[in-house]
């Protein structure tokens, strides 16, 4: 038996858009071995950081003390190469437009090595998107699958990759600084 129930529709705040940016990193680091869901993820992570500051402005509009400095703050936001980056990224995707998405990936090796004479790599992606990788450390020895480490990039013509969790990491603590920094400073302009 089902019972329907309805929900108080919330307002939705910029600390509630910048939760779901978190969610959807998180989402991003769990599927980091899947080449179908990690770009799902990347894209909508992009989309929900960069509504944060849009919810920022809504919820504040007409406050003069708000409007004085979240000027200072989005022409800072703008210079930001990481920060300038993510909205490049997020127009692209928002516009229907391939992101230039790589990725690294390899055996997880020991910090000590392995000492062999033989040594085998399989490579596969399954029907999910899931990477399957097997290694064989002598002839002899059954192939073993193991999770394989992979680093996800943008690719950048002339310049040195972007590792996308790095750079969606940093951009998700830049903007809890804004939040944070307007909630101190909030309080003082009410008074």
């Amino acid at each position: 038996m089902l019972m329907k129930a309805s929900m108080v529709p919330l307002p939705v705040t910029a600390d509630e858009k910048f939760l779901e940016a978190v969610y959807f990193f998180n989402r991003m680091v769990e599927v980091q071995t899947n080449v179908r869901l990690f770009p799902f993820h990347l894209s909508a992570f992009l989309s929900a950081l960069r509504s944060v500051t849009f919810f920022l402005q809504a919820q504040f509009s007409g406050d003069a003390e708000f409007e004085a400095w979240y000027q200072e703050k989005q022409n800072s936001l703008r210079t930001d190469p990481i920060m300038r980056m993510l909205k490049e990224l997020r127009d692209e995707s928002l516009h229907a437009q391939p992101l230039s998405l790589c990725f690294w990936h390899g055996p997880p090796i020991p910090d000590e090595g392995i000492s062999t004479k033989h040594f085998e790599l399989s490579v596969t992606t399954d029907s999910q998107g899931e990477i399957k990788m097997g290694m064989k450390v002598s002839a002899e020895a059954e192939e073993v699958q193991v999770k394989p480490r992979v680093s996800w990039v943008i690719d950048l013509e002339k310049q040195e990759d972007v590792h996308v969790l790095q750079a969606c990491d940093s951009g998700l603590h830049k903007i809890r600084a804004l939040l944070d920094e307007w909630s101190r400073l909030r309080p003082l302009s009410a008074g």
